[in-house]
């Protein structure tokens, strides 16, 4: 990191069209002074996270805006979004193009093709410079198509390709599975839309204890019942793909709980227990950043149809998660700066505190500092 930056790590979900939320509050969060040393990302997040990295030219956040503006779409129903997404549905010239074969007799895998996200990515990306020992770690995943397992590609393992970004984002069945070493594989967010995991399981000690971690959520969990079919595919495209990571336990008081245990546990095995070399225990130590995780909440009014990219939608979008990131980070500022300078262990759930179920880990505009535990 230079100069007065802050290091975090950076946890981005799928969403087509709706990616440019993320964008606008990743533009917030540079302004912040935060910089991303570990990025996971899936479909477009894993685009949006590989301009972070490597961005070809500039300021990452600015790149970044450079390339949601590009993809602004103009079509002849700016003023009507329900006619905005039909158009799309034909193609988008910078992002997809429906096969030449799908209207005809032969057989095709997916709807569309996705060679012009190729040619769009090699105008924001920098994939030398991404796989460059200095550059932030990524991690993008997919799902392979024959196992059903999640696949993690870091830029610390492999070599990033084109087609690593572009299998993170292959969604079926509008587009086909991408081919890697042998494998073919379809969008991550089908197997997890919000890849936490991908980025604790790579946290070294110093990283779990003192990396803030956020997470841009672009679907939110609760909503209303639908009065109309657009309304029902939207509700049912949130409960697929909104966060799923706290449903691990059982509500935010068990989470809390667990999280409190693994910092006991640390703290009071004693430094010589056989148990401290075993790697699952280390994986399991890991867990223990899940109470350094902030969340930037998803805003259901800006985030509709995913396929969307006409530019004005693509602006309130942007506004409206740049928007989203200020308030977040504004509450959450004390807490953020204290996971980076503290350098003792905190206790997440201190009892009396006032909890938000919205917003997990339980953190408040209270700026007294929460309890700590002191090592024995």
């Amino acid at each position: 990191m230079q100069g007065n930056t802050k290091p975090v790590g950076l946890v981005l979900q799928g969403g087509g069209a709706l990616g440019a939320y993320e964008a606008g509050a990743i533009k917030k969060i540079y302004e912040k002074g935060y910089r991303p040393e570990i990025l996971t990302g899936t479909s477009i997040g894993a685009f949006n996270a590989a301009v972070l990295a490597a961005p070809k030219y500039g300021e990452a956040h600015e790149t970044l805006q450079d390339m949601w503006d590009y993809l602004g779409h103009e079509h002849p129903f700016p003023l009507f979004q329900q006619y905005n997404t039909a158009y799309t549905s034909l193609g988008h010239p910078r992002f997809f193009k429906l096969n030449d074969t799908f209207f005809g007799m032969l057989p095709k895998p997916s709807i569309y093709n996705i060679s012009p996200a190729l040619e769009t990515m090699q105008l924001f990306i920098d994939f030398d410079r991404l796989n460059a020992p200095e550059t932030p770690t990524l991690v993008v995943t997919a799902t392979n198509v024959a196992t059903g397992d999640i696949e993690r590609f870091s830029n610390r393992t492999h070599t990033l390709r084109p087609e690593h970004i572009m299998a993170s984002g292959a969604l079926p069945p509008s587009f086909p599975p991408i081919e890697i070493d042998g494998e073919h594989y379809w969008d991550g967010g089908i197997y997890d839309n919000t890849p936490i995991q991908s980025l604790v399981r790579i946290l070294n000690d110093h990283e779990t204890e003192h990396l803030p971690i956020f997470v841009i959520e672009l679907f939110s969990a609760l909503g209303d019942l639908p009065k109309d079919l657009n309304q029902s595919v939207d509700r049912m495209t949130e409960l697929v793909y909104e966060n799923k990571f706290w449903k691990t336990f059982e509500g935010q008081d068990e989470a809390c709980e667990f999280a409190n245990m693994l910092w006991d546990l640390y703290q009071d095995l004693p430094e010589d227990s056989p148990v401290r070399q075993r790697p699952a225990f280390h994986r399991l130590m890991r867990l223990r950043a899940i109470s350094n995780i902030f969340t930037i909440p998803a805003k259901r009014a800006a985030l509709r149809s995913v396929i969307d990219f006409s530019p004005g939608t693509i602006s309130k979008r942007f506004d409206a998660g740049y928007s989203a990131a200020g308030d977040a980070l504004d509450a959450d500022e004390f807490q953020i700066n204290h996971i980076i300078d503290n350098r003792q262990p905190e206790e997440i759930c201190p009892e009396g505190r006032e909890t938000n179920v919205k917003n997990f880990p339980a953190r408040g505009t209270d700026h007294t500092a929460p309890a700590r535990r002191k090592a024995s």
